[in-house]
């Protein structure tokens, strides 16, 4: 039986075959295929929101948006090396890793379209406050459009580069930031929601596995079931659950069944340990909305610190190479391009160190 992962797997070629099947008639349409890279690109009107762009509430986000752009870079760096220094250190404690997003593989299929449509959403906005910036500065648009990187959207602005080139040390500081700020402010909006959302909206704490020959395991508990009490205590959140487990050795758990129905479970752990994974009960009607802010917080928050981190193709790489020029206009632009290559093979090291040691 093919599993979910495989089908996947088979779409996903599937996709990339009749893409490449297509490519002639796709190219006369403006599409560029590239393997497993598909990209629309089209000049666009020179100016973006120009109402929005001179308004004082937006020259006062392109101020917040500097300062957010540095905050940015350097919370990029500091992740980099402080991931290394964890992995290196501490490599069975530590608990921040910087591992690549692969679908069945580091996250379950069924969060796939959620994290997409996060993606999507995100970088189309990010994209726009580039535009926005650029008009806001007086440098014209040139062209934007849309990518596709395997399964990954993605969305492009370019500003006149000649023009950018000449703009002022500020303007460029501003239109590159803002994306970047943009980003962090969307995490900031949805972090309460995805920290405070599922203990709000809890039904109890529902176990996804059990391990073997653990307590839970022994007296038949299973995935799907929903513990609703510990010893007549309502259990709705994580702590709860720690709570009523450490407080005694000797449990009568309630559980709520797959059908609707009640069982109870005579439970003895020594050890205070129940042997169950689990996660938040949510009801049906509102986990799409979570999961979502979930997404939006994880997408952003990553592009804020990655794309703020100084590494060559990145928005911070721009910042960090404009400061740099700017305190050394003769050498800046090589003695960025060093300080960089250096920080990308830190990442790199980072991201193999984070997938091979074990956890």
């Amino acid at each position: 039986m093919i599993s979910s992962l495989e089908l996947f797997g088979i779409g996903f070629l599937v996709f990339w075959l009749v893409i490449f099947a297509l490519k002639k008639k796709l190219e006369t349409r403006g599409f560029k295929v590239y393997p497993f890279v598909l990209m629309w690109k089209k000049s666009t009107r020179s100016e973006w929101f120009p109402k929005l762009a001179t308004s004082k509430e937006y020259r006062f986000f392109e101020k917040v948006a500097i300062a957010l752009g540095l905050i940015s870079m350097i919370g990029g760096i500091v992740l980099i090396y402080y991931t290394i220094s964890g992995l290196v250190f501490h490599p069975a404690t530590t608990a921040i890793r910087l591992e690549p997003i692969i679908p069945g593989i580091t996250i379950g299929l069924n969060e796939v379209p959620y994290l997409l449509l996060a993606i999507g959403i995100s970088v189309v906005l990010h994209e726009l406050s580039h535009a926005v910036s650029s008009t806001s500065n007086k440098i014209n648009v040139k062209g934007g459009g849309f990518i596709l990187i395997g399964i990954f959207p993605g969305a492009f602005v370019e500003p006149d580069e000649s023009e950018f080139q000449t703009a002022s040390f500020k303007s460029k500081l501003k239109i590159v930031a803002a994306g970047i700020a943009v980003n962090l402010i969307l995490a900031g909006i949805f972090f309460p929601i995805a920290s405070f959302g599922p203990t709000l909206f809890s039904q109890g704490i529902q176990i996804v596995g059990t391990i073997p020959h653990s307590e839970a395991y022994n007296i038949s508990m299973h995935a799907g079931q929903i513990i609703e009490k510990i010893n007549g205590q309502p259990i709705r959140t994580f702590s709860e659950l720690n709570q009523s487990l450490y407080s005694t050795t000797h449990y009568l758990i309630q559980v709520k069944n797959p059908n609707g129905t009640i069982s109870y479970y005579t439970a003895i752990a020594k050890n205070h340990f129940l042997g169950v994974y689990v996660t938040y009960a949510i009801p049906a009607s509102i986990f799409p909305f979570l999961e979502f802010a979930v997404w939006m917080f994880i997408v952003n928050f990553s592009l804020a610190l990655f794309n703020g981190a100084p590494l060559f193709i990145t928005d911070g790489g721009k910042i960090f190479t404009e400061i740099i020029k700017k305190i050394s206009l003769k050498y800046g632009e090589k003695i960025s391009y060093y300080i960089q290559a250096f920080l990308l093979l830190s990442f790199i090291f980072a991201i193999m160190l984070s997938i091979s040691l074990p956890r």
